[in-house]
C-alpha cells in the first residue's frame, strides 16, 4: 500500500474533533490514535508540533450555502450569518487551534432567527504543519519539504507545506477520502471518523475550480449539534477544531518504518456560548 493523502497528489488537511458530549456514531472512513507502534500498511493519527492555515472567511448558515448543483457559495440564500470577512485580508490567527468569534454587534436585524446546521470556512490554499512520531526507541521527523521527508535524527520537526489542486491527483484516480465516487476535480464530500463535510476547491472568484487556479478553499462542515439562534441572541460561535497529522507506516525490506507523516482530514466544529 502506497500512503496516500487526502488531495491524493495534492495535500491533505484535517482534524478529528471531540468537541461535543453527543457524539454521532462513526461511519465512513475511521483512523484511530497512534498509540506507539508503528502502524502497518495502514495509519494512524498524532497531534501535530505545529499547524498554521490563514482565513479569508467564516460563516454559520442554516442550510447548504454550496451544494453540488452550485458553483459558488449563495450565503444569504443559506440564511447565513457571517462571523469574519477579510475583505481581501487573510486572517493568521488561531483557528487553526480552535477560536472563537463574537456574533455580530452589528447588522442584527439581518440574521435570520432559526436552527444553523452548518459552519462554513473559506482558508487561503496553503498549509502549513510540522510533527514527529515516537516508536520504541526511534522517534521520525518532518523535514520538509514533503510528507515522505523524515528523518530519525535528533532535532525538532521541520514545517513543510502543501497546497491543492486537484482531488482526484494528477492521473485521475478516485480519493478513498472522497464519498462521492472518489470525488471530482474540484469538490470532496467525505464522512471521517463520523464528521461529515466538504472540501471545495475555489479561485479568486470565488467560483468552484481545479488545478494552478485554485486560490481558497471552502470547507463546509455538518454541525453535530445544531445551533439555535434568536434575533437577539448575544454570544459567541467556539469553533473546536483538533488538528491530526496522519502517520503512515510500512515494511521496505528492512522492517517497519513511518513512510510519512501527513495531513489528516480537515474536520471541525461549533458551539454558541451565550452572555
Amino acid at each position: 500500500m502506497r500512503p496516500r493523502s487526502f488531495f491524493l497528489l495534492a495535500f491533505s488537511i484535517g482534524t478529528t474533533v471531540f468537541g461535543s458530549l453527543n457524539q454521532p456514531a462513526l461511519s465512513g472512513l475511521t483512523v484511530s490514535d497512534c498509540t506507539g507502534e508503528i502502524p502497518n500498511d495502514t495509519i494512524c493519527l498524532i497531534e501535530p508540533t505545529s499547524y498554521k492555515i490563514s482565513t479569508y472567511r467564516v460563516d454559520l448558515c442554516q442550510t447548504d450555502p454550496f451544494p453540488s448543483t452550485s458553483t459558488s457559495a449563495d450565503y444569504s440564500g443559506a440564511g447565513c450569518v457571517t462571523l469574519f470577512n477579510g475583505n481581501g485580508s487573510l486572517y493568521d490567527g488561531q483557528l487553526a487551534n480552535n477560536a472563537s468569534f463574537i456574533l455580530p454587534s452589528t447588522g442584527k436585524e439581518t440574521m435570520q432567527p432559526g436552527t444553523y446546521n452548518y459552519l462554513t470556512l473559506v482558508i487561503n490554499n496553503n498549509f502549513i504543519s510540522s510533527g514527529k512520531y515516537t516508536s520504541g526507541d526511534t522517534t521520525w521527523r518532518t523535514m520538509g519539504p514533503t510528507i515522505y521527508d523524515l528523518a530519525t535524527t535528533q532535532g525538532d520537526p521541520i514545517e513543510y507545506s502543501e497546497s491543492l489542486s486537484n482531488w482526484r491527483g494528477s492521473d485521475d484516480e478516485d480519493n478513498q477520502y472522497c464519498d462521492n465516487n472518489g470525488g471530482t476535480a474540484s469538490r470532496c464530500e467525505l464522512n471521517y471518523n463520523g464528521y461529515e463535510l466538504v472540501g471545495i476547491g475555489i479561485g479568486n472568484d470565488f467560483v468552484e475550480t481545479s488545478g494552478s487556479d485554485v486560490s481558497y478553499l471552502f470547507y463546509s462542515a455538518q454541525l453535530a449539534n445544531p445551533i439555535t439562534l434568536k434575533a437577539n441572541s448575544d454570544g459567541y460561535i467556539d469553533i473546536t477544531v483538533d488538528n491530526g497529522l496522519e502517520v503512515y507506516g510500512a515494511d521496505v525490506g528492512e522492517g517497519l518504518t513511518v513512510r510519512s507523516i501527513n495531513f489528516a482530514p480537515f474536520i471541525f466544529q461549533a458551539e454558541f456560548k451565550p452572555e
